[in-house]
């Protein structure tokens, strides 16, 4: 670590850089614990939504029918088929 020497040297002693180095850990220790917070609730939020969805009823198709379609075309009635 090349930065360490000048650091030691600036500072006028390695106590000096060694409590700064406490005090920058300690600050990202609370970062790296926040993150894993948000990453436990994350990760409990998909585990519950995924025992949601599987107690769920299993969804129904419902297929649409060319032939029963209102929209399809009708042609009109002759006298061999009746209207309905």
């Amino acid at each position: 670590m090349r930065l360490a020497p000048k650091l030691i040297a600036k500072s006028g002693s390695s106590r000096e850089f060694l409590r700064r180095a406490d005090k920058i850990a300690g600050d990202l220790n609370v970062v790296l614990f926040i993150f894993m917070v948000g990453l436990a609730t994350l990760d409990f939020t998909f585990l519950l939504t995924q025992k949601v969805v599987e107690a769920l009823p299993p969804a129904t198709r419902i297929v649409h029918d060319q032939s029963d379609s209102i929209f399809s075309q009708q042609q009109p009635p002759t006298a061999a088929q009746p209207a309905k």
